[in-house]
């Protein structure tokens, strides 16, 4: 999967940023490997479509005037509190040859037979995890299969994925990835508090029946 994003150099800064986003430009800076950090202007459009598939973990082809591409990772994303989208962005420019972290997704697939059962919840204790290795090198995401885990208490740990050569997962192989969970069932009470409380009322109400006749006689 080959991503492009075109994009031109900026020269004006600061309050001039805001103008540009109402003509559908998103202002940028790309920094990095034994690069100037350069603002730019890019097409928010092909941003938001590029980012959909290439995420921050997958490289992109960065073209400035029309130039060389660079290969570049999506580092930071700024959004405004009450505007939907991207303000601004950070792009990182990589080295093929300099290894770096990047921070991968997991993904699970499959279905638990326990879960299936209704006897147990999944616990997903990772949603990412971080690498080291060459920008080549960086896998789109981490498949965990979770049909396996057929019991209460079961799970996956960093030790149980197969891991891509070149690859190193910048955490303690036994730290766990998901696991499944005993169900808790909502258990209702029955309302005994209401009916201990008419009792009393009832015993209160005899009570008050015997003295009046008591009194009587």
């Amino acid at each position: 999967m080959q991503l492009k994003l075109t994009a031109t150099t900026r020269t004006r800064l600061g309050r001039h940023a805001r103008r540009v986003q109402a003509t559908g430009k998103l202002p940028a800076v790309v920094y990095g490997h034994h690069a100037a950090t350069t603002a730019l202007l890019l097409d928010g459009h092909e941003f938001q479509r590029v980012f959909a598939r290439a995420g921050r973990s997958h490289l992109v082809d960065l073209v400035v005037d029309g130039g060389a591409p660079e290969k570049v990772l999506v580092r930071e994303i700024q959004t405004h509190p009450r505007r939907s989208g991207p303000i601004h962005v950070d792009l990182y420019q990589v080295s093929m040859q300099e290894k770096l972290h990047a921070d991968i997704p997991v993904h699970l697939v499959g279905e638990s037979p326990i879960v299936k059962l209704g006897e147990a919840d999944l616990l997903q204790a990772m949603y990412q995890l971080k690498v080291e290795c060459l920008p080549g090198d960086i896998p789109e995401s981490f498949v965990v299969d979770v049909s396996g885990l057929a019991e209460i208490e079961a799970g996956i740990r960093i030790e149980d994925l197969t891991v891509p050569e070149g690859v190193t997962i910048l955490a303690e192989p036994d730290e766990l990835i998901v696991k499944t969970v005993a169900r808790r069932e909502l258990v209702v009470e029955e309302e005994a508090p209401a009916e201990e409380a008419a009792a009393e009322g009832e015993e209160a109400a005899e009570g008050e029946a015997e003295a009046e006749a008591s009194g009587e006689a």
